[in-house]
């Protein structure tokens, strides 16, 4: 299904995107295709570089940024990164330099933009042990009704694991070219 989400993957390269690799617009179209107008704050972890992205055509740096800032027209769009020639600035764009396993840096990270995030997307490190401390250290500083995914899933048994006292809705396709296409959705119960 080619949602409007979809072709704002392809247009700035994202590979969020089915026709580029993995299929989590759809997925993220559905959650949030009635709220596009009322999100007022995503923050990704991971803005993405030209060497991490040569599989897809046409890439743009922060390729998925630029797709949440036109996808959500109200929203302020942040993302946190560990390399600092991706930390950039644009127009409803504010990416940040840290690094997603220290709780310093992500407590600072949400002192500086705020808890009343919308939307948080973990497309970082893409390691178990990451994604579960950025998950158990983040969720518990948001507003109750944040939505939080994790992309790029290699050790589901131990996301749900650890993440046990959250509602976490996994979502599972056909992996191409060798990427885990893996996304798990995460809500405070």
């Amino acid at each position: 299904m080619m949602t409007d989400l979809c072709r704002l993957a392809y247009r700035y390269g994202s590979d969020k995107c089915p026709i580029m690799l993995h299929h989590y617009t759809p997925v993220y179209y559905n959650l949030f295709k009635d709220k596009r107008k009322t999100v007022k704050k995503v923050l990704e972890i991971g803005v993405g570089g030209p060497q991490d992205m040569s599989h897809c055509a046409n890439y743009t740096r922060g390729a998925s940024l630029y797709m949440w800032r036109d996808f959500f027209p109200k929203a302020q769009i942040y993302a946190l990164d560990i390399v600092p020639e991706l930390i950039f600035k644009d127009e409803r764009i504010v990416t940040f330099l840290g690094d997603q396993t220290k709780t310093t840096d992500l407590k600072k990270l949400i002192k500086k933009i705020g808890k009343d995030i919308d939307l948080v997307i973990d497309d970082g490190s893409h390691k178990a042990e990451d994604q579960i401390f950025t998950c158990l250290t983040l969720m518990p500083l948001l507003n109750k009704e944040v939505i939080y995914a994790i992309e790029d899933i290699v050790d589901l048994n131990s996301i749900m694991q650890k993440l046990s006292k959250y509602d976490c809705q996994y979502e599972r396709f056909r992996p191409k070219g060798g990427f885990s296409d893996r996304l798990v959705i995460v809500r405070n119960k």
